[in-house]
């Protein structure tokens, strides 16, 4: 029967009233049914219950702000009739037509959206769909569109020009008339798999009337071939999935703009754009934040899919064990199918049903060495675990009968019973009718197995969030974990115990639970008790509670929480100093969020960010009352970490900009001023020393806060530049400071400037790192007796600073042979004195006792190969002719190196060939770019004696193809030289590698050498070299035809394309493969065509697998499967 309604107002029985309206907007529903209702009051008529029927569009949200309006008159709203239930009504039922539109006739047939379409589908963007689109446009054929559910086949068959879709079930004479009274391009039948009659009378109509439309349909991919036995000639194109930048452009269209939320439905979507879209309006329009959030609205697709999949039972209850434990093996699987009774065949048949699908990922690996000879071997898994726990929950926890129970799977696969755990957990969390929650036996016996790795971290993360039971087991298992580690002094354990123990509480934290941070403070003072590491967990908790990795500008809830936290009694207990390290770490005023884009695969976002001006209040609120106690108690190295801090705020103050990106905006930089000014105030009346005085006022200058300096030298060696001021003209203010600073001391006998630099030598390296007593010799080497002032130095052990005085003393001829021993013994002076008297020593005697006490460690430790460049001849020549071969190669080696980088010509010295013939050339070390350069110069004047000397380097190889510092100096040899040296060590274990370090990548030798019938290695070994892999890369026509005499096959050669070619993506990379074959495919010259050729039958299946892969990335947002 039709309902009547009167055209607008109130009607209905007493208690039971209908309220109908004509307004088409939002606004006007709510005023009507206010107005309406405000009527009914006022005429006191009884109103229990309300419909309310108009022609605007009325949303879950919407109408539950109407149920609140009817709230208020005490009513209750039973029902909504809004615009779209009025257009289905008029499309489906003719009286409704007739008697209220005054439409005689039949439903038209044909309409521009498909039925069930969203109201704004008008308004969606095509994304990702160019080439799809192009294609169907372009062909004069029908078309199948097909496609897993949720890509979109809908919308793109819509998005094809002209596109009429046909409305189920039509009557043919109906279809007929709108047929010809329309005379459609492209005529749609959506979901056809299930609509054969529909597509018969459709092309049934186009034959008989001769008409001149396309047939589009979409169907599923296990439909396809029995939609395409009704459309033989169509085109069959794949609506695929879309990657993940391209839902993220859809969902930022939809309003979707938090990266965390974006990442959640790019998860949940896996590709399938329809998917992703409902989701979002799920969040947009009607606030079901929960339901999205926990994946419940997710797992309605899914049980909407697996109802109109026609998948057969044991397929679905197949794929749900496969999902129950989380990823499988071949070997596994078929466990599984032996589980069901399946034979092999029924197994594959089974797993392709749901595999065609999507919801099944079947991964082929590489097996090496099998016993069984396999090389691939395959692995099965449901991604993601959202879509896992929802087949799971709907087979295994919904309340009925399985052929193959839990309990029987994780007998069958004891191995994979961690991953069968952690899906109970996730169905369970994911709302189960009948969730089967671990028992806490079950988790014990996994976790012993498993530890607090990633994996069981995971379980007890995900298990602690069931409820409060289980989150106290978690919290329990791991304190106990702590105690137990402590108990056998297993610092490692008790310190990975405590790490997962502060992600816990940083969980807890987040949702506002502060009764487990009491564990974390306990585990803490274990740590500390025991002198262990505690400020790995430390950063943990503070990096987690921060939430900085989603994206998103984190929340300051949980940090504030923690602040609170600790100036409670529940860490009164906690150490001063574990106390203070962690206020530093809370206290940082900045952080990092970095994450991996979840719209863009291998995309690495970096971010910083500083706490809101409230929040920051709120945190030094919370702690300052407890810092201002415990920092009473601070040590020195302590009170330096609070100045870091305080420095960190002050820029804040300042308004430096944040690491990455972003500027502290005025509120914050005022609060940030605030925290900085109260931590230098809490200080400051504690520093005692010179040098944590110097640093405080370096970094609390901005503030305006000063501590004196009571001792003038320190304060002027330790005096920052005026940036004000011009730069040379401050310098001169500097030194007449020190100059003034230091003269009372210059008076004074040595021992009183050495005795104060030795005492201030620890504040002086905190400030100035070593170089203000540097600057204090220079001025005590200006002085009539630098001696004095040396030998004073070296009594208060300060060798290391001494260099200006020595150098003062050698140059000035005072050093005396008694004081050059006794600097020969101070290991701070020693390097000092070598390279002065080495570069500037007119005294024979000095010099003689320096050059016969020299090692090869001097040689190595002079700060620079100037002292030798600028030696006298004598010394020269003292340094070539040294009785240690090691010393004398080295120095020559040093001075060539040094004479290749000058602009002077090296001076013929024939000690100098002599001693390099001694040189020894270490392996397995870093490359030496000073002995390199000595041997280009020796093999370009000496090549015999750089012969010799590689083939004796060779001979001391054992094993090692060490060349890296010869490679460059080979190519000075000549070719008949090159010829020489390759015939010498031809015979070497190295010689697959020495032949490219003596080719020197001249081709044509290469060709000649390899032309030698007696060519002693093979091709193999010549290809699989180091030198080679690691070398020049030769174009493979090249390298084709200078190795044409050892007669190549194709397979020999393709290979050494993809050595060294590790940039770019594997379909990127064989793309560039596969190019550089079919030109060499066109070569006139018979092998190389073949190699070409061959190279193409290679590369592009592989191309073509790479190509899929990518694709299955971008779409997943993960590398992978």
């Amino acid at each position: 029967m039709t309902p009547s309604f009167p055209r607008n107002g109130v009607s209905g029985l007493a208690g039971a009233v209908h309220i109908i309206t004509s307004s088409r907007t939002w606004e006007g529903a709510k005023k009507s049914l206010r107005g309406s209702l405000e009527s009914a009051r006022d005429h006191k008529m009884r109103v229990d219950q309300v419909v309310v029927a108009n022609l605007a569009e009325v949303n879950r949200q919407k109408r539950i702000k109407l149920a609140a309006i009817a709230k208020e008159f005490d009513c209750d709203l039973i029902q909504v009739y809004d615009r779209p239930w009025f257009a289905n009504a008029f499309r489906d039922d003719p009286d409704w037509r007739r008697r209220i539109l005054h439409i005689e006739g039949g439903a038209f047939s044909l309409s521009r959206t498909p039925r069930g379409a969203r109201p704004d589908e008008h308004q969606l963007p095509t994304v990702g769909r160019d080439e799809l689109l192009d294609r169907a446009e372009n062909s004069d054929r029908d078309l199948i569109l097909w496609g897993v559910p949720g890509a979109g086949k809908s919308h793109v068959a819509g998005r094809l020009g002209s596109a009429l879709f046909l409305e189920r079930n039509t009557a043919p004479e109906r279809l007929l008339d709108d047929l010809l009274a329309t005379k459609p391009k492209l005529v749609v039948v959506d979901d056809a798999g299930g609509r054969s009659e529909d597509v018969e009378h459709l092309l049934h109509a186009r034959h008989a009337e001769k008409l001149q439309f396309r047939v589009a349909v979409t169907c599923w991919p296990h439909e396809r071939e029995s939609v395409a036995d009704h459309l033989p000639e169509a085109l069959a194109l794949e609506v695929d999935l879309l990657t993940v930048e391209e839902i993220g452009i859809l969902l930022r269209e939809r309003g979707i703009t938090r990266t965390s939320v974006i990442a959640q439905l790019l998860q949940q979507a896996q590709g399938r754009p329809a998917w992703a879209l409902n989701l979002a309006d799920l969040l947009v329009q009607q606030g079901a934040w929960q339901a999205v959030w926990t994946g419940q609205a997710l797992r309605e697709q899914i049980r909407a899919f697996l109802r109109r999949s026609m998948a057969p039972a044991e397929a679905i209850q197949l794929l749900a064990a496969i999902a129950l434990v989380s990823d499988a093996t071949e070997d596994q699987a078929r466990t599984i199918a032996k589980l069901f009774e399946l034979t092999p065949t029924q197994f594959e048949g089974l797993i392709r049903s749901v595999a065609i699908a999507g919801l099944v990922d079947v991964r082929r690996n590489r097996l090496w060495n099998s016993p069984d000879g396999r090389t691939f071997d395959s692995s099965y898994r449901v991604v993601p675990r959202t879509i896992a726990a929802s087949i799971v929950a709907d087979v295994y926890f919904a309340g009925h009968a399985t052929a193959v129970r839990v309990s029987d799977v994780k007998s069958a696969l004891p191995e994979l019973l961690p991953g069968i755990l952690q899906t109970q957990i996730y169905a369970a969390l994911l709302g189960a009718e009948e969730p089967m929650v671990p028992t806490a036996e079950e988790l014990l016996a996994v976790l012993a197995d498993l530890g607090l790795g990633s994996d069981g971290d995971e379980l007890l993360r995900t298990y602690a969030l069931i409820n409060s039971e289980c989150t106290h087991f978690a919290f329990d298992y791991l304190m106990q974990a702590v105690q137990d580690a402590t108990e056998v002094d297993d610092e490692r354990s008790a310190v990975a115990a405590t790490k997962v123990l502060a992600a816990r509480v940083a969980d807890s934290l987040q949702a506002e639970n502060t009764e487990c941070i009491a564990l974390f403070f306990a585990s803490l003072t274990h740590l500390a008790a025991r002198g262990w590491d505690y400020t790995t967990a430390i950063k943990t908790v503070v990096e987690d509670v921060q939430d900085a990795r989603t994206g998103d500008f984190p929340t300051a809830t949980a940090i504030v929480h923690l602040c609170a936290a600790m100036a409670s009694d529940q860490a009164q207990e906690l150490p001063d100093h574990v106390w203070l390290k962690l206020a530093c770490h809370v206290l940082q005023p900045t952080f990092d969020g970095n994450y991996m884009s979840p719209e863009k695969v291998n995309s690495f976002v970096l971010q910083s960010f500083t706490w809101p001006e409230e929040d920051i209040g709120a945190m030094h609120e919370a702690l300052e009352p407890e810092l201002v106690s415990r920092i009473a108690s601070a040590s020195n190295e302590e009170l330096a970490d609070l100045i870091e801090v305080m420095r960190k705020w002050a820029h804040i103050a300042s308004g430096y900009p944040l690491p990455v990106r972003g500027v502290p905006n005025p509120g914050q930089q005022t609060a940030a001023r605030r925290i900085a000014v109260s931590i230098a105030k809490a200080i400051a009346p504690l520093i005692a020393t010179p040098g944590l005085r110097a640093v405080f006022n370096r970094e609390a200058s901005s503030l305006e806060i000063m501590l004196d300096e009571p001792d003038e030298l320190f304060a002027a060696l330790t005096a920052e530049r005026d940036l004000s001021k011009d730069w040379e003209e401050d310098r001169r203010l500097r030194e007449a400071e020190l100059d003034r600073a230091l003269a009372a001391y210059i008076e004074q006998p040595p021992s009183v400037i050495m005795t104060w630099l030795a005492g201030h030598d620890a504040d002086l390296a905190t400030v100035k790192d070593g170089s203000a007593a540097w600057r204090v010799m220079v001025r005590l080497s200006m002085r009539c007796d630098p001696e004095a002032w040396l030998r004073a130095a070296l009594d208060h052990g300060l060798g290391p600073s001494a260099g200006p005085l020595i150098s003062r003393c050698v140059a000035n001829g005072i050093m005396t042979v008694p004081l050059a021993t006794e600097l020969l013994g101070d290991t701070g002076g020693r390097g000092s004195l070598i390279s002065s008297v080495i570069s500037d020593c007119q005294d024979a005697e000095l010099t003689s006792l320096i050059v016969d006490a020299l090692t090869v460690e001097d040689i190595a430790g002079l700060d620079s190969s100037y002292a030798i460049r600028h030696a006298s001849d004598s010394t020269r020549q003292a340094l070539f002719i040294h009785p240690d071969p090691q010393v004398r190669s080295s120095a020559a080696a040093l001075w060539a190196a040094e004479m290749a980088y000058s602009s002077e010509e090296m001076p013929a010295d024939p000690d100098w060939a002599t001693a390099m013939s001694d040189l020894t050339v270490p392996s397995g070390t870093t490359r030496d770019h000073m002995q390199s350069k000595a041997l280009e110069i020796l093999a370009k004047t000496n090549p015999e004696i750089y012969m010799s000397l590689l083939v004796k380097h060779v001979d001391a190889l054992e094993g090692n193809d060490d060349f890296d510092e010869w490679e460059e100096s080979a190519r000075k040899l000549s070719g008949a030289h090159r010829f020489e040296l390759w015939n010498r060590v031809r015979e070497s274990p190295m010689a697959k590698n020495l032949f490219w370090v003596i080719s020197a990548t001249d081709v044509g030798w290469i060709t000649t050498a390899v032309s030698d019938p007696t060519f002693p290695v093979s091709l193999s070994k010549l290809l699989h070299a180091t030198r080679f892999q690691h070398g020049k890369r030769y174009p493979l026509e090249v390298l084709a035809v200078m190795l044409r005499p050892l007669k190549w096959q194709p397979d020999d050669l393709l290979w050494t394309l993809e050595v060294g070619t590790h940039s770019g993506e594997d379909h990127e990379r064989l793309e560039r493969h596969l190019n550089v074959c079919r030109d060499l495919a066109k070569s006139p010259e018979p092998d190389l065509a073949r190699l070409g050729e061959r190279g193409i039958e290679t590369f592009e299946p592989r191309l073509a697998e790479a190509k899929a892969a990518a694709r299955r990335a971008a779409v997943r947002g993960t590398l992978g499967y």
